[in-house]
């Protein structure tokens, strides 16, 4: 991407070099001069405002080419700010302080019954798990960059819960005096990806999220796709057979046979929550046979319409689930239909399973303040408190 040396796009060259010190660190002021097109003075002021702030700092040198000087290398300071990760769930929140580079620092949830909870005790919950988490890490609220907040989806995507968390994120900044962005589990993922995982080399390709629902994040030109009523990524409500259902006459959708929801259906049973549900598959692995079986043609289908109309770079799959049961799932959908992804070269392979899996969920959300700040599009997924001065860094990055 290309700056402009203008002094009224400060904010925008601001942005853009912060986003090349995230991906590329460590990286020199020549190389983001290189990839940026930016004057070397415009590379010198939007760093020295960086390293004044302490969000960056100079960590070695590397001599450039055979004759030039060394030049002092920049990272990301992990010990500069923090940022709260927050996904909230039917049936509890999940909750975690990370440092910008991705380490967690502390982690703790909250059970509460199903649908006891209304706004005013979700915000107060979620206030207290902040406070005990900075307790915990030994951290003021100072040193908290913003929340990231990702709503878990239980049912298929509709544009009341859409507005719904709209207004969600704005109370909570207002609550804990903090910048929120907020994006679908998905997003959060895809972020995560293109700051710290699979995707930092990318500029195209699909996150795929299986949960409750499965979801997709739609990354083009490292930009997350949100749509016209940011619901885009609904990829659960896909038809992906030409069978109809019984009761609604409705041809089968995706999250029918590949979504968490539909495997309890196949199994029968009723799970406390995901992590039980994870417990029970890894002790009778041969009962979820049929299921992998049922599903793994319709997920081909979804991946070959991805491919087909998106032409991305790879799609990467994640979710709710376990390292082993990704693994299982995938293999299955081998052979993938042949699609427009096999016509010239490829840098990537079609389909990457995201390492770790069980991570990658809490800490996509603790990723979205600092992937709202690194870029004016980004921004609109930002809430920020009315009532509340911005500490240091807080106002260079996101005003």
């Amino acid at each position: 991407m290309k700056g402009s040396n203008s002094k009224q796009n400060k904010a925008l060259n601001l942005r853009l070099v912060l986003s090349e010190i995230v991906t590329q660190a460590p990286i020199s002021r020549v190389e983001i001069s290189r990839t940026t097109h930016l004057t070397k003075q415009t590379i010198t002021n939007m760093v020295e405002e960086l390293l004044s702030a302490n969000l960056v700092i100079e960590t070695g040198v590397k001599k450039e080419g055979a004759v030039g000087k060394p030049s002092k290398m920049l990272s990301i300071n992990p010990e500069a700010t923090y940022s709260l990760a927050l996904r909230v769930f039917n049936d509890k929140i999940e909750a975690g302080i990370f440092s910008l580079l991705g380490q967690e620092i502390a982690v703790t949830e909250h059970s509460y019954l199903s649908g006891v909870l209304n706004e005013e005790n979700l915000l107060a919950e979620i206030a207290k798990l902040y406070q005990e988490l900075l307790v915990e890490s030994q951290l003021s609220e100072l040193n908290i960059l913003g929340a990231g907040l990702s709503f878990v989806s239980q049912r298929h995507h509709d544009l009341s819960t859409y507005q719904y968390n709209l207004a969600f994120k704005q109370k909570l900044a207002e609550k804990l005096a903090l910048p929120v962005a907020s994006e679908t589990t998905a997003a959060a993922c895809a972020a995560f990806q293109m700051l710290y995982g699979e995707a930092k080399q990318l500029h195209s390709f699909v996150c795929v999220h299986i949960s409750d629902v499965v979801e997709a994040a739609v990354v083009y030109d490292r930009k997350i796709l949100l749509g016209q009523n940011g619901l885009t990524g609904a990829i659960g409500e896909m038809f992906v057979t030409p069978e109809t259902d019984d009761k609604t006459a409705e041809l089968g959708r995706l999250n029918d046979f590949v979504s968490l929801c539909s495997l309890k259906q196949a199994l029968g049973k009723n799970f406390t929550s995901n992590e039980d549900l994870a417990q029970y598959c890894l002790a009778n692995q041969d009962k979820l046979t049929p299921w992998f079986e049922q599903a793994a043609e319709p997920m081909r289908i979804a991946i070959h319409s991805l491919e087909t109309i998106l032409n991305c770079q790879t799609i990467i799959i994640g979710g709710d689930v376990s390292s082993w049961f990704l693994n299982k799932f995938i293999t299955q959908l081998r052979p993938y239909i042949p699609s427009v992804s096999q016509y010239g070269d490829r840098e990537v392979v079609r389909v990457i399973k995201t390492p770790n899996v069980e991570q990658v969920a809490l800490k996509g959300a603790a990723t979205l303040p600092l992937h709202a700040a690194l870029s004016i599009e980004n921004m609109q997924t930002l809430a920020l408190p009315q009532f509340e001065k911005l500490t240091e860094v807080q106002a260079l990055i996101f005003n």
